[in-house]
């Protein structure tokens, strides 16, 4: 099956989330077109990873055709433009089905679907509504797309749509009180190739005592200020440690202030984003991996790549007690689970999964735990399944 996927809100490269379906579905049979956002610099068309890129463009030289189609898609929450342009995905690439990364286009997906009489899949990344109650966002955002306004559009689509693919469990059970019908939604998860998991376990060096790492994304969410304010704590107990954070995001600023003021700059490394590979590396060089987002809504239903990037290269995890973290740690043995906000619990478990007998059944319960489940390979089927279904007609 030929499958458009849409990717309106980003450019491409990097998106972990449609590499990793990509992947699994070209290894199926199945052929991929992406639509994503273009600003000029890259080939309107190419082909990379095995798949063709598509790279649209709302209206360029036109600012008065671009300001309408933005006030239309503020008014009624689909794009003329985004429309038209997954319609091509059917008409002038020959995709059979159309496949929206997460909600604010739902809309324009389901206009380009029932006018071409494809299915229609949305991939839900997160519980959207809460997330944009969290993150800092323009005026203009808050005033025209709403949580409570995302909220409606999220029950209305979520029964309308063909499929719903949700990263996690916890995600499936939330869309489906929603009134979506439970068997049209599947979980297709953030988990790694088998590829990234190493031959032989990596060794844990704790000779310079804890050294923790953080990567990923920083926003208000994320819970590295509760990191931050454990550290007095950690450096109490072990005055070697040293904390990693790799990513970027709105808070960075705040994060520094925050650890000069606690006067931690000599144990504390902020590296900015790095690529994936770096990124790695700087995973590898650690005893200790925190996964601390703080709880809501939000966290509760949603599941980071980074913790499977942990797992896969035996490091011991620190996760707060958000619920789809704390299940799959506490089933795994994989490490150890904080209450979120609370720094005080948070030192004391970083201080138990850096002792080193604990830390190496932990590394090893992680490293087991994705070779037998919590892999791509093994989420791969759930993703194909759906596709191989809407292939027969079964919509």
């Amino acid at each position: 099956m030929r499958i458009g996927m849409a990717l309106p809100n980003l450019p491409y490269p990097p998106d972990i989330r449609v590499d990793k379906e990509a992947e699994a579905l070209i290894a199926a049979g199945h052929e991929i077109v992406l639509l994503c956002r273009g600003d000029g610099t890259q080939p309107a068309e190419e082909n990379r990873s095995g798949f063709t890129i598509v790279r649209h463009r709302v209206h360029p030289g036109r600012p008065w055709a671009r300001r309408l189609d933005s006030a239309l898609f503020h008014a009624t929450m689909s794009s003329p433009s985004w429309r038209d342009a997954m319609v091509s995905l059917v008409a002038e690439h020959g995709a059979e089905a159309l496949h929206l990364h997460d909600l604010p286009y739902a809309p324009s997906l389901l206009s380009a679907a029932r006018a071409t009489g494809v299915p229609a899949v949305l991939d839900l990344h997160e519980n959207y509504p809460a997330a944009i109650a969290q993150w800092g966002r323009r005026r203009s955002s808050k005033l025209f797309f709403s949580p409570a306004r995302a909220a409606r559009l999220e029950r209305d689509v979520v029964r309308r749509v063909d499929r719903v693919v949700v990263v996690v469990d916890e995600a499936r059970d939330r869309i489906v009180a929603l009134g979506a019908d439970a068997e049209k939604v599947r979980v297709f998860g953030n988990t790694e190739p088998l590829r990234l998991v190493p031959d032989e376990p990596l060794p844990l060096d704790h000779a310079d005592g804890p050294r923790i790492v953080y990567v990923g994304g920083l926003g208000p969410h994320r819970g590295l200020d509760t990191v931050l304010d454990a550290m007095p704590a950690i450096l109490t107990a072990d005055g070697r440690a040293h904390l990693v954070v790799v990513g970027d995001g709105e808070v960075l600023a705040a994060l520094k202030d925050q650890a000069a003021a606690l006067g931690l700059n000599d144990h504390v490394t902020f590296t900015g984003r790095l690529p994936l590979t770096d990124a790695m590396d700087r995973i590898r060089d650690a005893n200790v991996a925190l996964v601390p987002h703080h709880r809501s809504p939000h966290t509760d239903s949603t599941i980071p790549h980074k913790l499977f990037q942990y797992m896969a290269l035996g490091r011991p995890v620190v996760v707060s007690d958000c619920a789809p973290l704390a299940r799959i740690v506490r089933a795994t043995g994989a490490g150890t689970v904080f209450t979120a906000g609370d720094p005080d619990d948070l030192a004391r478990r970083v201080m138990e999964a850096a002792e080193p007998q604990a830390a190496r059944a932990m590394a090893e319960a992680g490293r087991r735990a994705v070779l037998e489940r919590w892999n791509l390979e093994a989420e791969a089927p759930s993703l194909v399944g759906l596709y191989d279904s809407l292939g027969r007609g079964d919509r």
